[in-house]
């Protein structure tokens, strides 16, 4: 008999034979998910148990049997691993459990909306997926719910299939209760809406799902990656297997997806079986083409257009009173406000090249200056007052907020503060001001609203003063090649290097700042530019957890940059390393709420990759 325990209230802290609670990431109809932690690594446990409402318990415990007889059969870098299964509390009669990999990244619909893809990032992406989905189906397993929320991509950028709870294989028992297997509309190919719509009143009737569902499936993801910014938003949509086909995505995009990869995006759905690939090798052929063209539509072009937004111009205040907050704007790093440091990224790989820089600052600041000049309104000429920032000049009351977004909250990139902003436009102390010469207006005067075209010109004006690396101003390190020796001593550790796939190591940023425990309880501090020293918190090949990791972190930027150069391994010995603090694609890592000029708000933990050159 089943323990009188139920497993969706287990608290941080409480054991599962072994595995440590860390806090609960979901619960569904079927079972509850956790993260855990044991021997100082993390990993999920999922543990098999019923609501009321979902029906008999021995078919959930049958379900959970079914996904970990097809997670033993699987062993691939795209798919998630299963490391121990049992039965709690009760080695006999308990709720069945299974370990499996905790992958620390996003939903591919979160993806999307966080990072807006270009056309090759996506046919990369897929290429791995139809890739994963090969060495499935060679198994005789099938998914039978590829969606975008079963799909994660971690913070490195790799996919990983998750959650094989609707899966299953050759040799198992029928378990599914109605016409069609559990599954989202969506995703359903052709042929399985067919046969929902003449079976759906026949008890009996079973739908013979094969590979080519699956590539429908996966196919219709693509879809949605390549047409919709904001997949995980999209509330009600018909399913893809619809008698109707769907705009092709050149269109919905207004040709911001190439042709070819758009006609492919259509095959993978089409409304006829022998019109699609019959197998995920034949799916993934295009996509290993794809991978290889060059060009700016398939590396410059995002998917999406991310629409850089001005702050809106602020309204008149009366003398005395308080300036309400800045309207809120993008939170997602490739749409941060224009005028602070966060925009040269984006812009640093178009037409602000650095052989530019000079004349267009000069153009710029001379056009700002023209535009603040011919533009302010008429004053009588009061007398001279000495240069400075006077006491009594208002300032904003609060910082820059975050746009109100559907994603979770833990997902949110949250800008750089108000102060944060004022490195990219702050001139040294002792260099000329924009105002030198020009007195500071009466206190009770209103505040002049600044035309469209003299905001842009100063937000040009202060993105090329920061690209032109003025004094006064810290970018992070150049891009640099890593020493050879750093290299062979990495690949000595067992340690890829390879560009894009590089080995993903989780750090404790600073040992200083406390153990890996102390950061769960309080996983924010305040970080300063200089040397650091930190740790690996899991093993990594032949390098094991605590390996004190040498090196500098760079602060005064857009994001909190960090590169490590040593390591000291086991026996005294210390050897050469290259690894860099990431952030999913991004490099570096976010600043956080309550971040100030010199004292940036960070993680205690993050991702490194180990490269051969120096972004």
């Amino acid at each position: 008999m089943v323990a009188q325990v139920d497993p969706r209230d287990l608290r941080p802290g409480q054991m599962v034979d072994g595995w440590r609670i860390v806090r609960k990431i979901g619960a569904g109809t079927y079972g509850v998910v956790y993260e855990v932690e044991k021997d100082g690594q993390r990993f999920a446990l999922k543990v098999a148990c019923n609501r009321e409402q979902s029906g008999d318990p021995r078919q959930t415990d049958a379900r959970a049997k079914r996904e970990a007889a097809c997670l033993q059969q699987l062993n691939h870098r795209y798919i998630i691993r299963m490391w121990a299964q049992g039965r709690w509390p009760d080695p006999r009669s308990g709720f069945l459990y299974i370990v499996l990999d905790f992958v620390d990244g996003y939903t591919l619909g979160q993806w999307v909306a966080r990072t807006y893809p270009t056309p090759h990032e996506v046919a990369v992406l897929f290429r791995k997926l139809f890739e994963a989905l090969e060495h499935m189906h060679e198994r005789d397993v099938f998914h039978r719910d590829l969606s975008l929320r079963n799909i994660m991509v971690t913070k490195g950028g790799e996919p990983v299939i998750i959650d094989f709870g609707a899966a299953d294989y050759a040799a198992a028992e029928e378990l599914t209760d109605a016409p069609l297997p559990p599954g989202t509309p969506r995703n359903r190919s052709p042929e399985a809406q067919r046969f929902w719509n003449e079976n759906r009143l026949n008890p009996e009737a079973r739908y013979p799902f094969n590979a080519t569902d699956d590539i429908f499936a996966l196919g219709a993801d693509l879809y949605d990656v390549l047409t919709d910014p904001t997949p995980e938003r999209s509330k009600v949509r018909p399913p893809l297997g619809d008698a109707v086909p769907p705009p092709s995505p050149f269109k919905v995009t207004q040709g911001r997806v190439p042709e070819v990869l758009s006609s492919y995006a259509l095959m993978l759905i089409h409304g006829k079986p022998e019109e699609r690939p019959a197998t995920a090798k034949d799916a993934r052929s295009p996509l290993e083409e794809f991978a290889q063209f060059e060009g700016p539509e398939w590396h410059s072009t995002r998917v999406h257009p991310v629409a850089a937004q001005l702050p809106p111009a602020p309204a008149e205040i009366a003398p005395g009173q308080v300036e309400a907050p800045p309207v809120p704007i993008p939170s997602h790093p490739s749409a941060v406000p224009v005028a602070g440091a966060g925009a040269l990224n984006r812009l640093r790989k178009g037409w602000l090249r650095p052989a530019f820089v000079a004349p267009l600052a000069l153009v710029v600041l001379v056009a700002a200056v023209a535009a603040f000049v011919l533009h302010r309104p008429a004053h009588p000429e009061p007398p001279p007052v000495a240069m400075g920032a006077p006491a009594d000049q208002p300032r904003p009351s609060s910082p820059l907020a975050e746009k109100p977004t559907s994603r979770p909250a833990q997902l949110a990139s949250p800008l750089p503060t108000q102060e944060e902003a004022t490195p990219s436009v702050k001139q040294p102390d002792n260099s000329p001001t924009l105002t030198s010469g020009v007195p500071n207006p009466p206190k009770a005067s209103p505040r002049r609203v600044l035309s469209k075209a003299e905001r842009c010109a100063l937000l040009l004006a202060s993105v090329a003063w920061f690209q032109a690396g003025c004094p006064g101003v810290q970018t992070r390190p150049d891009p640099e090649d890593c020493p050879e020796e750093a290299i062979k001593a990495m690949k000595e550790l067992g340690w890829s290097t390879y560009p894009g796939h590089g080995s993903q190591l989780f750090i404790l940023v600073d040992v200083t700042k406390g153990s890996v425990e102390e950061a769960r309880e309080q996983p924010l501090t305040v970080w300063k530019d200089g040397p650091v020293t930190g740790a690996l918190i899991r093993a990594e090949e032949r390098a094991p957890a605590g390996t004190r990791l040498d090196g500098h972190l760079w602060t005064t930027g857009d994001r909190i940059y960090g590169r490590y150069l040593r390591a000291h391994l086991s026996g005294g010995r210390t050897v050469p390393i290259c690894v860099e603090l990431k952030d999913g694609g991004n490099l570096g890592v976010d600043k956080r709420e309550g971040s100030k000029p010199g004292a940036p708000v960070g993680s205690k933990v993050a991702d490194g990759v180990a490269v051969e050159r120096w972004r």
